[in-house]
């Protein structure tokens, strides 16, 4: 169209150096195809100017500039000709092209979203002026080229996003939302590293690294990772050549020679990379890549290359590099994975939520019941020391009904498989019954089992009927009894009645608080039944309704672990030597005396740790009593060292049997707080091997 002898696309690349891509010539002119130009060859001033003027024209490489006149004055600014058709080039550039055998020239700027794609660039052999009117229409023709360039780049860019957005929806879907972000990200690495062509991919986060395919040692890491927190900091990152960014020559260069990193979280330097290995190849030049400095008598000069014969350079060390379609797919990586986390960490925020908003009710109800239990403990107290008739009477009675309360506060909250109701009312019954008025609670009925659910409601509900029942009702007095019967009707429901009388005087409450509604509500809401109540004066009257569905059947026996079958006393301990472990002074005062009780001689008490291995160290026990939790610790180093010596133990805690035991000691014997001398004695038995002596045996 133009008529110039040679007409290139000349690409610039993502180092700034430059390819021919297209070319049409006579066929008398030796080809530049695929051959790449140093940057060096357009300096940044020249690219510049590309971008503001379209179109550059060198009618001949040989011409001689002539001055601006009037000259400008001294002082006054410089006049821009960067618009001006007779502006002068750099006269390295003239010289640059006539060693290239060129006489005339004209660059044709690709300019896409504001940067200098490439350069369309036409050559002639021999001066060549181009008027006007074609030049404003190859202006023309060069921003509909430079928009159909950009609609393809878009098109190909958006395709690109698209296809990775359908890719990580596949790899997502069905990953389980409860998992952390970056546990799902460690799982599908592999996933991940298919996503852009790569050799290998890492995750780092929160300090922890985990990688798929090939990947820098664990000892190189930190310091890489250092280095990309420094270079990205909030955007993506890449380099094809890690052994100039590093330094380290023996870690990078081959194997690992590029990285790409991506930033995966706003808060914390948490990175998704990939990795390419070396490229070895050879590059094509038009000539050595390189301008030489001349001495001349003006000083030293830069000349122009002055071969443009092809120089083939080898590149080692760097990897392919990253193309702006990679940077594309980590773009859209990036916000896939953003977008998770923000939507893991709302999810996060809810159950956060919720698990707050059930913490302040379980901290009501334990605060309700902390007050019930010490209200009751005082009721016991009282009421046994007006039936006693000595102090050691006294002691002991208290003593049991205090076992029976924490029997059936872990009958409340420990039973896993459901539990009998005969068994439950009768563990708290036995907390308000005396010597003297053994009949003052009254059970009957057949042996029932409630399921799980139903038995932790039912205990909640019984322990609160039973607590206002000795605070406010007929357990309040000597005199007052309690009778409490169950039928099953014929459709297999439960029909519990409770009935106080002798006590005071029944006042219908006037406020509802946490255990009126604890009362009414959980029967009916948590298991489907009913509970009516009738405040007689007289005394209370209530019938409870436990549908069917919630019984099981079971073999009648006694409740294992009930006071009610406990071992006879015996002393095992006959004149030895015992390790206290107990963090709690007035608990280990008491368990010195029960051991002292049952025969033990030498009772050595530690509060921590620390103290019991001392104390092992200057001497070896006959056997140990521990407690399991000492508040900030436990106590599982002293039962290691008391087995490495072979010295018999138990433990001692607050917790069902058996749970929060660490399974390495599931078969060592467990007494429940609080002690009692029975329970003590007959768990150091079994740990020394002894039992009480029994007629028959």
């Amino acid at each position: 169209m133009l008529g110039y002898d040679r007409v290139m696309v000349y690409r610039f690349l993502h180092n700034g150096a430059g390819r021919v891509v297209a070319e049409a010539k006579d066929a008398s002119l030796g080809s530049f195809l695929g051959q790449h130009f140093p940057v060096s060859d357009i300096p940044v001033q020249a690219r510049k100017l590309y971008v503001k003027n379209w179109i550059r024209v060198i009618g001949d490489a040989s011409f001689v500039p002539v001055p601006l006149l009037p000259k400008i004055a001294e002082g006054d600014p410089a006049v821009d000709l960067s618009f001006a058709h007779l502006r002068s080039v750099s006269p390295i550039h003239c010289e640059y092209l006539r060693n290239m055998g060129v006489a005339a020239s004209m660059s044709i700027s690709i300019v896409v979203d504001g940067q200098l794609w490439g350069l369309i660039a036409c050559h002639h052999n021999t001066p060549k002026w181009l008027s006007i009117p074609l030049r404003v229409a190859t202006e023309l023709f060069a921003q509909y080229f430079s928009l159909h360039v950009a609609a393809i780049e878009h098109r190909e860019q958006q395709a690109s996003a698209a296809a990775t957005r359908s890719r990580l929806d596949a790899i997502i879907a069905g990953v389980d939302h409860a998992d952390p972000v970056e546990v799902t990200l460690r799982r599908r690495l592999r996933e991940f590293s298919s996503l852009i062509a790569s050799d290998g991919a890492g995750l780092w986060s929160r300090g922890e690294w985990a990688s798929y395919g090939v990947s820098p040692s664990e000892t190189a890491i930190p310091h890489l990772m250092e280095i990309i927190g420094k270079k990205a900091g909030r955007n993506i990152w890449d380099t094809q050549d890690l052994q100039s960014e590093t330094g380290d020559v023996e870690e990078y260069g081959t194997r690992i020679a590029g990285v790409l990193a991506i930033p995966i979280s706003v808060s914390s330097p948490d990175f998704l990379v990939f990795f390419r290995s070396e490229e070895a190849h050879q590059v094509e030049w038009a000539g050595e890549p390189r301008k030489k400095e001349e001495l001349t008598e003006n000083g030293v000069r830069l000349s122009p290359r002055g071969s443009f014969d092809t120089w083939r350079e080898d590149v080692r060390h760097k990897s392919l590099p990253w193309s702006k379609a990679d940077v594309v797919v980590a773009e859209s990586i990036r916000g896939y994975v953003r977008d998770v986390m923000l939507s893991h960490n709302d999810a996060t925020e809810e159950q956060r939520e919720r698990t707050e908003s059930q913490r302040k009710l379980l901290n009501s109800e334990l605060n309700h019941r902390v007050k019930n239990i010490l209200a009751l403990v005082k009721s016991i107290a009282t009421q046994t020391g007006a039936n006693s008739q000595s102090v050691d009477e006294y002691a002991k009675s208290f003593e049991g009904r205090l076992r029976a309360l924490s029997f059936a506060h872990d009958q409340s909250f420990g039973s896993r498989d459901g539990g009998e109701l005969r068994g439950l009312i009768e563990a708290e019954a036995d907390m308000h019954r005396f010597a003297k008025l053994p009949d003052r609670i009254q059970i009957s009925g057949d042996h029932i089992g409630l399921t799980e659910r139903a038995f932790g409601v039912f205990a909640l509900l019984l322990h609160e009927m039973m607590t206002n029942a000795a605070k406010y009702g007929s357990l309040s007095v000597p005199s007052g009894k309690l009778e409490i019967s169950w039928t099953i009707a014929e459709n297999g429901d439960c029909h519990l009645s409770w009935k106080e009388s002798g006590g005071p005087e029944v006042v219908v409450p006037t406020r509802r608080g946490f255990g009126s509604n604890l009362i009414e509500k959980t029967v009916s809401h948590d298991l489907g039944g009913s509970i009516d109540l009738d405040f007689a004066p007289a005394g209370l009257e209530a019938r409870i309704m436990i549908p069917g569905e919630h019984l099981r059947e079971v073999v009648e026996n006694l409740q294992p672990g009930s006071p009610a079958i406990a071992e006879a006393a015996f002393k095992p301990l006959d004149r030895m030597s015992v390790l206290l472990v107990e963090d709690q002074s007035l608990i280990a005062m008491d368990t010195e005396e029960l051991l002292r009780s049952i025969g033990a001689e030498e009772v050595s008490i530690a509060a921590n740790v620390a103290t019991a291995l001392k104390i092992l160290t200057e001497g070896s026990p006959d056997c140990a009593v521990l407690d399991l939790n000492l508040g900030s610790s436990t106590s599982e180093e002293v039962a290691k060292e008391l087995e490495k010596r072979g010295i018999p133990y138990v433990f001692a805690t607050g917790y069902r049997d058996g749970v929060h035991i660490p399974a390495d000691f599931a078969t060592i014997p467990v007494v429940r707080k609080p002690v009692s001398q029975a329970a003590l004695s007959s768990a150091v038995g079994t740990a020394l091997g002894i039992g009480p002596t029994r007629p028959g045996r």
